[in-house]
């Protein structure tokens, strides 16, 4: 039998889980970058355009993917990822989790509470209500995407006018993993990290350059 609707969450999850990934890297490598000045200053120095160039991809690579996996226009991202699992809840019955998975009747995976229109309007409000997603696209729109001429010769301003602070980017990672792990789990008990596994290799590197230095 085909189940194209079921096709069409595997992929959107597939593709949405990379995006996400990378998203959730660019952030670790970027605070780690900014941690690591405390006492390897002097080795990042020895090739400064290298780690500068760096620091400055990743903080524009942060601004763009967090708008466009957040904002509310845009035609993929946890928003309309929501929209498609609204449109096709049947998928994601738990009857249909038995049949993916063949699990016997009584199964533990089979206890679990049913996805409902509620669930998926809770998490909507939860990405809609996070308070520094103006500041987002204030940045991606005035700066990172397009020049505005205020902030284009006053780029001080810009971080007094859209703040953001680590937590901010620590609290959307783990709202964006609990919300897709939440259908994941639903749709056939997959549960998925996004927390980088090799952000230690810039500490190895930084660390190799000062015992030689």
């Amino acid at each position: 039998m085909n189940y194209p609707s079921e096709k069409k969450f595997e992929d959107y999850r597939l593709y949405l889980k990379e995006e996400v990934c990378l998203l959730a890297s660019f952030i670790a490598l970027y605070r780690r970058l900014h941690e690591r000045r405390a006492d390897r200053f002097a080795e990042m120095n020895i090739a400064p355009a290298f780690f500068q160039v760096v620091t400055v991809a990743l903080s524009s690579s942060i601004i763009l993917w967090a708008d466009k996996l957040l904002n509310k226009h845009s035609e993929r991202g946890i928003l309309n990822f929501l929209t498609f699992i609204e449109h096709n809840r049947d998928i994601f019955a738990i009857e249909e989790l038995k049949r993916r998975k063949n699990y016997p009747d009584g199964h533990w995976m089979l206890d679990r509470e049913p996805i409902t229109f509620e669930n998926i309007k809770e998490d909507r409000k939860r990405i809609q209500s996070l308070e520094f997603l103006p500041n987002i696209k204030t940045r991606r729109d005035k700066f990172y995407a397009h020049f505005d001429k205020k902030y284009f010769f006053d780029r001080e301003s810009l971080a007094e006018d859209a703040p953001l602070e680590w937590g901010d980017f620590e609290n959307m990672i783990d709202i964006i993993s609990d919300i897709f792990n939440r259908y994941s789990a639903a749709y056939d008990g997959q549960l998925f990290s996004f927390r980088p596994i090799n952000i230690n290799d810039i500490d190895y590197l930084l660390n190799r350059l000062h015992k030689c230095k």
